[in-house]
Formats: structure tokens, C-alpha cells, sequence
């Protein structure tokens, strides 16, 4: 132990006490060699509590994130990707839904997540199989630092009889640490657009047409109800162990609203969507100096509704009425051994069983669409070695089934070199191949599914830079990632003679391009602070697969939907607690066709600018502290639609009023 020294009060003796410069380094974790990811901290996530997650990684992320609106269904993509090539685990469960194989952002609260970890391409292999594009994992974190109570409530009001509210309560001990988190959503949702899908005649006595406009309309059956809860429990002990269960409960009542070129009644139609989803996630984790082992398991059920009804002259009729449930049971082993300092072993096993009932009465089918029951497993062995100080090396052998299908061996390899140290400068490569199985539906749905459907699979390139380098009062970091991907078996659903849809494995797509991020962050005096965030994507996404028929005209075209250009800006400014930010969004033009046909006016979306601007200030009172927000979405009032036939709102408000204690 050194010894202890007095040293003067500088102040009191007007003289200067100089310390001398401490160096500190520190190698690149082994777990990180290869790896492209992009990490949501809490910073990002919980900007204000009316965000979904769709909102963070529309504005933060360079995926394309297609939205029919706040509370709509919302889906992210990975490069080009379909949605349902986007695997995402929350807390170790893989929360997919078993029947679609996708899962709808537009259900998770920003504030119910601590930490979301993007991470791109081959990458996603650390974490599970199936993310042909790319994969997400969300997390919540115990807080062992603060002890005792502390809490967090919102009130929110905004544009359209929207209302916002959240409440967190936290306590911690030395030993425990307890969460439990509320939100409520609730709009009519009834925005007012000028419809350029209709166009209404004005004629004169005789009946002569003299003129004709667009008409101003509202947004019908818009209308949403969600509520969220989420309790966090962990316990740990002085012998490296740690046990925690997280539990969440989520309830959405919602309105499908009515295309632009409907000309029904609202009064006269119900189109409502209704889903009851539990999660439960209980875990154990052991750490030791050269080993670390976690043992994880948990349940899921969700429950949904979709009524589609006609009343006429009080009596009401069922077009369609589909009720389907899925529960999803799952278990997880995760050990990892540390035999060197520069060599790291990984090995996981897992299971998981999804049971799925599906039931509707529709025009193509009435009764069960199945009630089917399917095994998963997976395995995995990953070695990261080190073999000089700044090269990083990891292998990765992942093994996946489903049913009695076992699909071929997973490699992967992954390399990073530092190449110039002042700046962090890192060079990545890596390659793997992923498969990718059907969804439930996409054997079973009747009329329509394909039990004979072969699982998606490809190959994946990655290659790029990622620097971090601080100032004195700057710092920049950043990556610039080129890919190329082909997906073979690429699962299409096409309309058949008889009228409805079928899956077959009939495409083969190339995707490939350029994604890179930036962030700078710049101490402009003792009270300033300035912070930029800058996403761009270059997106090329190709059908190289042969028609489904002789007058298919999709080989060598983009994909429908996918933007080949997509960027975000985001800039934030703190002073004296006020903070502004304002966030840029950018998507190119996206087909609605397979065809890319543009000599129609449907034939695609037209590209477009959104803007949206937050004011804050923070009062520090004597128990508490206060916190006032003003939003402005779409701050330019931009008209705009992300899917056919959906326009979205115009500039509207939302105030926020946030009491920390």
C-alpha cells in the first residue's frame, strides 16, 4: 500500500498542485473480434416516453423500418432484408412470433429497454441463427450502484387526443435490485390529410364540370389503447452468483385504419385488432475468474384478435373473425472459459417448443387454420484467440433444427486488426453462411400453406473500418462497413388461380452495399455540449431469381419496399440543463411492385425528408426534479406515406411533464 501524503490546501497557499499524466490502456474485448454492431444505450432509447422502439431505430440505426404509423404495425430490416430475416432476443428469449416469424416494433416501449444491440450481417451468429440480415438483442439491466428508493413518473399530452403516461419505481440494496415499469398509450388518432388518392368534382347547374380537387379528410379507425407492464428482480451473492427474473405483460387494443382510396362508412365498418402478449424470463448466472456460466428459461403467450365487421340497419355481420394463439417455451445453457488471457471459448445449447392454434372465419376458410406444435434447438462453439496484440481471431461452428429437419453445419469466421492505435483505427472482415427456417405459417396457414417449403439460406461477406479517437474536448467515432449477401430459397408468397395466397422458395436475391455511422461529440465551454449522429445506408437489393410464371418482369429488379438510399442526422445541444434535439430522416424512393413499374402512380412511393424537434429543460428542486419537454413531429409539415394508400399525419404536438425522485 503507498503511503499516505498531506498535501496543502492549493487555495489556502495560492500556489498549483500538478498530478502527473497517467497513461491507461486497454485491449479490445475478444467477444468484439469481428463483430459489426450498433449499441442503443439509454441515452438514445429513452429520449421521451411516447417512443416506440420502431422511433429509435428509424432515427438512430441505419435500418429501414417500415411503419404504417404510430400505433400500427411496424417492422425493422437488416440491409435489405425481409422482416422476418430480423431476429431479436429480449433478456436470452428469442421473441419472434412463431407464426409470422416477425416481430412488430411498434409493441415495445423505448423505456422498457436498457440497452438494444444491433448487430449486422454474419455478426448476428454470436447471438442466434435465422438473422439472414441481421439480428437485435434488447436487454434490461439491474442498477447495483444507486441504493434504496428512487422512481420516475411521466404525464404526456399531445396532438390528436394523444395521452401518455409511464411510472418506474426502483429499490436496491447491497444484495437486490428490484424494477417495475407502467405505460399507457392512448390516441384517437384522427389526423386530418389532404387525400391525393380521390379527387372530387364541382359542377355548375347543368352538371358540367368546372373544376376538381383533393379533398381534406381524416384518418379513419386510427384509434389505439396500449398498455405495458415489466418487473425486474435480481439477487446476487459474493460468490459470483446472480439470479434474476423479468417478467412483462403488454395489452393492445387497436384500429386498422382505412386506406386513402376507401370509400366506406366509417359507422358502418369495424376493423380491429386486439393482442394479449406475457413474457417471462428467469436466469442464473455464475462468474469465476476463468470461467463464466448462465443458465436461462422462460414462457411466452400471445393472444390475437382481428374483427372485420359491417352493421347495416343494426345488424351486424362477420367478414372476418380470426382468433389465433402461440406459446413459446425455451431453455438455454451458456458457459464460457478463459483458459488464456488471449484465448476465449464459448459454447451454448438451447431449446424451445412453440405451440400455435390458429382459427378463423374468412371468405377463403372457416374453422382451423392448424393447431400444430414444432421443437427447436440450436448448439453453438465459438473459439476467440489473440495470437498477437493487435490481431483477434474467432471461429464459429453453430448447429440448428426444427421438427425432424436438421439444417447443415453453420460456420463462420470473424477478423479485426488494429491498424493505427491513437485512433482505435480497426480493420474487420468476416463470413458465414445462416439458414433460416419457415415460419408456422408458412407450412400450415390454410388455405395456402406449404409444408414441403425448404429453409432460406446464404452467404454473407462483411468487410470495414471503426475508429474511436477523444480530444481533449472532442471525440469522433465511426464505421464505414461494405457487404454482400446472397439468399438462396428466398420464401415468396404469390396469389395462385384460385384466389389466394401460397409460400413457394422461389427467389434468389443479392443484397449488398455500404452502411456507415458517425458520431461526434464536441465540449464547446464548462456548460456547453454539442453531439452529432450521422447514418447512411446504400442498399441495393437484387431478385435474381427466375419467374413464377411467363409474365414475371422481377428478375433484376429492387425488392418492393426497400429504399436503395436511407440516411439520418441527429443533433443534440445541452446547456445549463436546457437540451435540444432535433433529428433529420431520409428514405429514397421504394417499388410497390415487383416489376418496378413507375409509369403508374401507384407504382411507387415517392422519397421524402422528416424532421422532428425536442425542447428540454431540467429543474433541480430541492427532493425532486422536474423535467418539461415540447416535441414537434414532422416539424416541416412534410406530406409523406411509408406504405401505399397510408398518408401519415402532419405537424403535430406533444408536451411531456417528468418528475424524478
Amino acid at each position: 500500500m503507498m503511503p499516505l501524503v498531506d498535501v496543502p490546501d492549493a487555495d489556502s497557499i495560492g500556489a498549483e498542485v500538478v498530478l502527473r499524466e497517467v497513461s491507461v490502456a486497454a485491449q479490445r474485448k475478444l467477444g468484439d473480434t469481428g463483430v459489426e454492431k450498433t449499441v442503443l444505450d439509454t441515452t438514445k432509447l429513452h429520449r421521451h416516453v411516447a417512443n416506440s422502439l420502431a422511433d429509435v431505430l428509424t432515427e438512430q440505426t441505419t435500418l429501414f423500418v417500415k411503419s404504417y404509423g404510430r400505433g400500427t404495425e411496424s417492422t425493422a430490416e437488416f440491409r435489405g432484408t425481409s422482416a422476418s430475416h430480423t431476429q431479436v432476443v429480449w433478456n436470452g428469449m428469442k421473441i419472434n412470433s412463431p407464426m409470422l416469424g416477425t416481430v412488430d416494433f411498434s409493441y415495445i416501449p423505448s423505456y422498457f429497454v436498457d440497452q438494444a444491440t444491433l448487430l449486422h450481417g454474419a455478426s448476428s451468429l454470436n447471438l442466434t441463427g435465422g438473422g439472414l440480415g441481421g439480428a437485435i438483442e434488447l436487454s434490461t439491466k439491474p442498477d447495483f450502484t444507486t441504493k434504496g428508493w428512487k422512481g420516475m413518473a411521466v404525464q404526456g399530452v399531445g396532438s390528436y387526443k394523444t395521452v401518455d403516461d409511464y411510472l418506474r419505481l426502483d429499490y436496491t440494496t447491497e444484495r437486490w435490485s428490484s424494477s417495475t415499469r407502467v405505460a399507457y398509450g392512448h390516441a384517437k388518432n384522427d389526423y386530418e390529410y389532404l387525400n391525393r388518392d380521390k379527387m372530387v368534382d364541382e359542377r355548375d347547374e347543368w352538371g358540367t364540370i368546372v373544376s376538381s380537387y383533393h379533398p381534406r379528410e381524416k384518418n379513419k379507425s386510427g384509434y389505439f389503447d396500449d398498455v405495458n407492464a415489466m418487473h425486474d428482480i435480481h439477487y446476487r451473492d459474493e460468490r459470483g452468483n446472480t439470479l434474476g427474473a423479468s417478467v412483462w405483460y403488454g395489452y393492445s387494443l387497436r384500429g386498422l385504419p382505412f386506406l386513402s382510396v376507401d370509400y366506406r362508412d366509417e359507422a358502418e365498418f369495424c376493423n380491429e385488432h386486439r393482442e394479449e402478449t406475457w413474457r417471462s424470463v428467469v436466469g442464473w448466472d455464475h462468474k469465476r475468474r476463468l470461467y463464466t456460466l448462465g443458465v436461462k428459461g422462460g414462457y411466452s403467450s400471445q393472444d390475437i384478435a382481428y374483427d372485420y365487421t359491417t352493421t347495416r340497419q343494426t345488424q351486424q355481420t362477420d367478414i372476418t373473425h380470426s382468433r389465433s394463439r402461440a406459446q413459446t417455451g425455451f431453455t438455454t445453457v451458456e458457459a464460457n472459459y478463459y483458459p488464456l488471457s488471449n484465448l476465449m471459448m464459448t459454447a451454448t445449447v438451447g431449446g424451445r417448443y412453440a405451440k400455435v392454434r390458429s382459427r378463423d372465419k374468412s371468405p377463403f376458410h372457416i374453422g382451423d387454420n392448424y393447431n400444430k406444435g414444432r421443437g427447436e434447438w440450436d448448439a453453438a462453439l465459438t473459439v476467440r484467440y489473440r495470437p498477437w496484440q493487435r490481431v483477434s481471431l474467432s471461429a464459429l461452428v453453430r448447429g440448428e433444427g426444427y421438427g425432424a429437419v436438421v439444417v447443415p453445419v453453420i460456420p463462420a469466421g470473424f477478423v479485426d486488426v488494429v491498424i493505427y492505435k491513437p485512433w482505435n483505427l480497426v480493420v474487420k472482415a468476416s463470413v458465414a453462411r445462416n439458414y433460416r427456417y419457415p415460419s408456422m405459417d408458412d407450412l400450415f396457414f390454410q388455405p395456402g400453406g406449404n409444408p414441403d417449403l425448404k429453409p432460406e439460406h446464404g452467404f454473407t461477406y462483411d468487410g470495414g473500418l471503426e475508429w474511436d479517437t477523444k480530444g481533449r474536448r472532442v471525440r469522433v467515432k465511426g464505421n464505414v462497413t461494405a457487404y454482400d449477401s446472397r439468399i438462396k430459397d428466398w420464401i415468396l408468397w404469390t396469389p395462385n388461380a384460385k384466389g389466394f395466397w401460397v409460400p413457394s422458395n422461389v427467389r434468389r436475391v443479392h443484397n449488398y452495399g455500404l452502411e456507415t455511422m458517425h458520431d461526434v461529440e464536441v465540449k464547446l465551454g464548462r456548460q456547453w455540449l454539442a453531439a452529432c449522429t450521422m447514418n447512411y445506408a446504400f442498399t441495393p437489393s437484387i431478385n435474381e431469381g427466375k419467374g413464377v410464371n411467363s409474365s414475371d418482369a422481377s428478375r433484376g429488379k429492387q425488392l418492393c419496399y426497400v429504399p436503395r438510399h436511407s440516411a439520418n442526422i441527429g443533433v443534440r445541444l445541452e446547456w445549463q440543463g436546457w437540451r435540444l434535439n432535433y433529428s433529420w430522416v431520409y428514405y429514397s424512393e421504394r417499388f410497390t411492385t415487383t416489376s418496378n413499374e413507375t409509369q403508374y402512380i401507384t407504382g411507387r412511393i415517392q422519397p421524402y425528408f422528416m424532421s422532428n424537434a425536442m425542447l428540454e429543460k431540467r429543474l433541480p428542486l430541492r427532493r425532486v426534479e422536474l423535467g418539461l419537454k415540447a416535441v414537434v413531429r414532422n416539424l416541416l409539415g412534410t406530406e409523406y406515406v411509408t406504405v401505399l394508400s397510408r398518408p401519415m399525419p402532419g405537424r403535430n404536438f406533444e408536451g411531456f411533464v417528468e418528475v424524478r425522485f
